[in-house]
């Protein structure tokens, strides 16, 4: 792409109640991307408080705000952060073993990008668990598939469609995800059609809390992520989304919240005008800036505090 470009964009209601009676709560650019040239906001709707893009870009436009260089589709490239980091996430694969038991279980990753979680739910999970991906992108499905896993192009709305996967799941794991899309509501329904009686649903999702969301929202914050994050939660509306879609909470925490916190400060030189060597260095991959984003929300953890990073463990009740 040689530069942004400007995108019809449409005007929804709240994805969780139906309203169309909303006020804005924050506007602002794709400080990240720079795929258009659009002012988007996100809208707190007045029946139900839930935080949603409105009006959004198209489906058709997917393939514009979300580049082939999307964070996604290319991983870590800095050796010593990849390396922290899948030290770091073989926490999570270990706690998911605790939900799922021992024996052979199959994990679909929704959301997979090049299958870099893939391989860490092979490496660090029990031996006998089959992961399989999901993704939309092409390119990021081949690398899954050149990695020797079982991956599909497709979106979940489809794929659950399907007779051969539905009831298949022992777990789906959906990481950053929910907030992307279009109706939360109609993507736990899926869900709760492709797991098996008691499979186990992992969220992870930004959380409307948290010191950076208070010193950053309005226009900077990190995970408005505009114009591809269409629904923020609160614990309490996710929380109330997951009960009504027929799952049980059975866990759920406060995660520490790196990326908010680094393009937080990104988006706000940038937007400010501040020079390029010195916003470019607030970088979701800059080692010093991570260890200062993990101190920083590790702390508010261990005093009971929120932070912008949430996750939910459910099980799958019966409708």
């Amino acid at each position: 792409m040689s530069g942004p470009v400007h995108l019809d964009l449409e005007r929804v209601p709240c994805a969780l109640c139906g309203s169309s009676t909303s006020e804005i709560c924050a506007s602002g650019k794709d400080f990240e991307y720079d795929t258009a040239d659009n002012i988007f906001r996100f809208v707190r709707c007045r029946d139900c408080a839930h935080q949603y893009l409105d009006p959004r870009p198209a489906p058709a436009d997917l393939d514009i705000i979300y580049p082939s260089n999307y964070y996604a589709f290319v991983g870590t490239t800095n050796a010593l952060v990849a390396r922290i980091q899948r030290f770091w996430e073989s926490g999570k694969v270990r706690l998911y073993g605790e939900y799922l038991g021992g024996g052979e279980r199959t994990l679909l990753d929704v959301g997979c990008g090049d299958g870099r979680f893939l391989s860490l739910l092979a490496d660090a999970g029990d031996p006998q668990w089959h992961p399989v991906g999901l993704e939309f992108d092409a390119k990021a499905v081949a690398a899954c598939q050149a990695k020797g896993f079982e991956a599909h192009c497709e979106r979940i709305e489809t794929f659950a469609e399907r007779a051969d996967q539905r009831g298949r799941f022992d777990a789906i794991i959906m990481l950053q995800l929910i907030e992307h899309v279009a109706d939360p509501g109609e993507l736990c329904e899926r869900v709760h059609a492709l797991l098996k009686p008691g499979g186990v649903f992992i969220i992870e999702t930004p959380n409307l809390g948290g010191l950076d969301y208070k010193l950053f929202s309005g226009r900077w914050w990190g995970h408005y992520h505009f114009p591809r994050h269409w629904n923020l939660f609160s614990t309490r509306s996710l929380a109330t989304l997951l009960d009504n879609k027929h799952f049980e909470i059975v866990r759920s925490e406060f995660l520490i919240s790196t990326s908010a916190w680094i393009i937080s400060h990104r988006n706000f030189f940038k937007d400010r005008g501040w020079p390029r060597f010195w916003w470019r260095l607030f970088s979701y991959q800059n080692p010093v800036l991570l260890a200062l984003a993990v101190i920083t929300d590790s702390v508010r953890i261990r005093l009971g505090l929120e932070t912008s990073n949430l996750r939910f463990i459910a099980r799958k009740r019966k409708a």
